[in-house]
């Protein structure tokens, strides 16, 4: 139960979601693109009017009929494909978003709309391919690290999803979404310490944002877990105990503990005179 050193302990694995890739995705695809054709224009209108009236198997059909009359008009293919995205028909969407690919090859926004899609429809490897030739395409890509660090964690490849949500940082260090992310994979890699260090940068930057508030439950949640162990780990070894008397915050550093202040103050306020000392072990005599 102790924590180890270097500020890593052994909070459990996975008790904390990464937050959602990249949200203005669908922005992305409903926008106008300015190389837009008027015809083209006035076709998307169109279908955005038959969808603002319900009529989505006429939107659908619309949608169709452009594609095949201006191969061209990747707007077309973008719409196209979000309306069979929404009515579940994930996999044809995908279809719709190769040829675009194939249309115009150099061209992120249908790239970026399958990176999506894949990582929805959990195809970690090909949101992988399409995230990295986004990235050829334009080295500063925040969407095509955002899906390379989503995806990474879920093949479990921490590390890498790790690095990629440095890169974030480094360029945009304003988000505090990319802060979360960092304290959220810390945390999957067991850096409890660093973690809890992000989610503070998180409430830091902007205490009302949305993610400020799951910033506080992870915080309030990695607290928790470590008093936990803590409380135990004076109950088992006095010298400990007392340290932790005489000088709580040396005495945490080196067991490898780090609390937020809110954390520190719950630990001060706690009466450690009258806790019991158990003989190594008690813990086994008791559950056991």
């Amino acid at each position: 139960m102790n924590g180890s050193q270097n500020g890593r302990s052994s909070a459990p694995i996975g008790m904390l979601p990464l937050s959602g890739t990249s949200q203005t995705l669908r922005g992305r695809v409903l926008r106008m693109r300015p190389a837009m054709t008027g015809r083209e224009v006035r076709s998307v209108r169109r279908a955005d009017a038959l969808i603002a009236a319900g009529q989505k198997a006429k939107a659908l059909a619309h949608l169709k009929r452009l594609v095949k009359q201006m191969p061209e008009a990747v707007s077309g293919y973008l719409r196209l494909a979000s309306l069979l995205r929404d009515a579940c028909r994930a996999a044809e969407a995908v279809e719709v978003l190769r040829t675009a690919v194939e249309q115009a090859p150099r061209d992120p926004d249908p790239r970026e709309a399958l990176a999506d899609i894949y990582l929805e429809m959990g195809r970690w490897d090909s949101a992988i391919d399409e995230a990295n030739v986004l990235l050829a395409l334009s080295p500063r890509s925040l969407f095509a690290r955002d899906v390379l660090s989503a995806a990474f964690l879920q093949r479990g490849l921490v590390d890498q999803a790790l690095r990629v949500t440095d890169e974030m940082i480094l360029l945009d260090p304003t988000d505090p979404a990319n802060h979360f992310k960092r304290g959220v994979l810390l945390h999957q890699k067991g850096n409890v310490a660093a973690a809890i260090r992000s989610f503070l940068r998180v409430l830091q930057m902007q205490p009302d944002a949305d993610v400020a508030e799951e910033s506080r439950v992870a915080v309030e949640m990695l607290d928790t877990f470590q008093l936990r162990q803590i409380v135990t780990l004076a109950v088992e070894d006095v010298p400990f105990r007392l340290r932790l008397q005489r000088d709580g915050n040396d005495a945490l550093a080196e067991r490898g503990y780090f609390l937020s202040e809110r954390g520190v103050a719950t630990l001060m306020q706690m009466s450690f005179e009258n806790l019991p000392s158990g003989p190594p072990g008690w813990r086994q005599y008791v559950y056991h």
